[in-house]
């Protein structure tokens, strides 16, 4: 090789290390305003709505759950002939522990979600400045070394960093556009199933709060209440076999949005990451 071919190969290095260095400054400046990456906002954004729907979820939910545990306590006296007192409504149990327990389901995924639309953000910061790292250690070996440094840890270093600041934004966003396509049906369909043999609870709210205007609607409202209370309590138990089911699926369908779909995309994304890091090689400088 000729001198003349060495400096224009030198000089090509050079070029390489200082764009190189240029890139890393530049995914740096993006790590550091991870802030205003509008695809991460879009991904939040997603994280939030169904953070905000699986609370309101779990506040029906508890709210059942109150309901429930209310009548179980109404007592009914014995007769002339028969002392001590009964509850007639403790057959409820059952379906107020599976209340609670969906309950404590929907919060996992409330929590989950508000965790992954804070997350997001920061997680793609790091993963940019992985990718800044990555470029920055390549581009000084291109400078002084003329050839790669550590070539297979920095491939490696950027390809998991893109995952992290673009593709694991980008599932959410994807899963944004598909997902409620996906579960419309069967969200629709069970939120009309509960709406409907929940109805009486705001009524039965609403008649324990009332304002008392005299001594005969002191003694008569407490009879009135009961008696919605049993009412509704004898719907939740005729129908307890669809409500349950109805909020399960209520509960599949976040579960899906927020972790299976996601999680497969996700997948997907990290085997084409893992088969990019394989073919790079465990090249060593």
């Amino acid at each position: 090789m000729t001198q003349a071919t060495q400096r224009s190969a030198r000089t090509g290095r050079g070029l390489i290390g200082v764009a190189l260095l240029v890139l890393a400054l530049a995914a740096s400046a993006l790590a550091w305003g991870w802030r205003d990456n509008p695809l991460v906002h879009r991904a939040q954004g997603y994280a939030q709505s169904v953070a905000t729907t699986s609370a309101a979820t779990y506040v029906t939910l508890r709210t059942l759950n109150a309901f429930l545990s209310t009548a179980q306590e109404i007592e009914v006296g014995g007769s002339l002939f028969v002392s001590g007192t009964v509850q007639p409504l403790k057959v409820l149990e059952p379906i107020d522990d599976t209340v609670e327990r969906i309950a404590g389901g929907i919060f996992v995924v409330m929590i989950t979600t508000g965790v992954l639309a804070v997350a997001l953000g920061p997680v793609g910061g790091v993963g940019l400045g992985m990718v800044a790292l990555a470029l920055g250690v390549a581009g000084l070996g291109a400078l002084v070394r003329g050839r790669p440094v550590l070539a297979g840890l920095t491939r490696g270093l950027a390809i998991y960093g893109i995952v992290l600041a673009l593709a694991l934004p980008l599932v959410f966003v994807v899963a944004d556009l598909v997902a409620d396509r996906m579960t419309d049906a069967v969200w629709l369909e069970n939120q009309r199933i509960i709406t409907e043999i929940t109805r009486g609870v705001a009524d039965v709210a609403e008649a324990e709060t009332a304002t008392d205007a005299g001594w005969i609607e002191a003694l008569t409202t407490p009879m009135t209440s009961i008696a919605e209370y049993r009412a509704f309590a004898a719907s939740i138990y005729a129908n307890a076999d669809q409500l349950v089911g109805s909020f399960v699926m209520i509960l599949a369908v976040f579960v899906f949005k927020i972790l299976v779909l996601p999680i497969l995309l996700l997948g997907g994304v990290f085997i084409a990451a893992r088969a990019l890091v394989r073919q790079a090689g465990p090249s060593r400088g």
